[in-house]
């Protein structure tokens, strides 16, 4: 009676024995009674061996879910190695276009801008602004005219030589004459000349040739501004902001201006300004 009563309580901890769940001195119990007793040491047996397939069959698993793991991981990182190698090039590609745009600009300006002239018109809200400057060595003439739809036309006239620098205004109504500081004029290029800001460009902004007029040209879209580029000199041709609903265009001559375009105006009329 008693035996069959060992029977069943080692039957029932054969199965956490088996696992190795057991305390130490339950396996010493287990252990002689296993040495005594044939048939629950073939229970024991066949608990082993369902045991060692079912290890084999997780073991099989677990090894056919890693392979498929790895070549998932493997499948992933050649995709993101050709994004990256796709990346790299389009950057590239674009910092080259960018670098070679800011490269001739630099020439442009360094060769020509001692004599050139440059006209910039705006057109914003019905209004029109003409920026028409000559400059020849250390002589800038830039005219200033301002239409609108509902004001007066508007002109200034900024002359800048070795002798003065001074501002003529007329409203309409008013003529003014007034002393400026330094003036500068530089033909316009939307490239930079240092190659990290190019890199940055390139990065946050699309490049895409395109004909303008009838004009090949590079454009670039910086958000909601578009920017057009003259792929001969580097230097600006256009100008869209949509944000500000506003629209430039520019156009540049080198090497025509002569001394009678950059006269010193006449300020006959006009009040001087203190």
């Amino acid at each position: 009676m008693k035996e069959k009563k060992d029977c069943k309580i080692v039957q029932d901890l054969l199965p956490n024995y088996v696992e190795k769940l057991t305390n130490e001195e339950t396996n010493q119990y287990i252990k002689e009674h296993l040495a005594e007793c044939k048939e629950c040491n073939k229970i024991y047996e066949n608990m082993q061996k369902d045991l060692g397939i079912h290890h084999k069959r997780s073991d099989a698993k677990a090894i056919n879910y890693m392979k498929k793991y790895n070549h998932k991981l493997k499948t992933l990182k050649i995709i993101l190695l050709i994004i990256f190698l796709l990346f790299v090039v389009v950057v590239g590609r674009k910092t080259w276009i960018l670098s070679s745009l800011s490269h001739k600009a630099q020439e442009t300006e360094t060769q020509e801008t001692r004599n050139f002239r440059s006209k910039v018109i705006n057109y914003k809200d019905g209004e029109v602004i003409i920026w028409d400057s000559y400059s020849k060595g250390d002589v800038i003439l830039l005219y200033i005219t301002t239409y609108g739809e509902n004001t007066n036309k508007k002109e200034q006239i900024i002359y800048k030589s070795s002798e003065e620098k001074f501002v003529l205004t007329d409203d309409g109504e008013t003529k003014t004459m007034k002393e400026l500081g330094d003036v500068f004029i530089n033909p316009i290029s939307f490239t930079s000349d240092l190659f990290l800001e190019n890199i940055w460009l390139a990065m946050t902004t699309s490049l895409e040739k395109i004909t303008l007029q009838g004009q090949e040209c590079y454009m670039i879209r910086d958000g909601d501004m578009e920017k057009f580029i003259n792929p001969d000199t580097g230097l600006a041709i256009k100008l869209v902001d949509n944000v500000v609903n506003r629209t430039s265009d520019y156009y540049y001559e080198f090497g025509n201006v002569t001394d009678e375009d950059v006269a010193r105006p006449d300020t006959t009329g006009y009040v001087v300004e203190e």
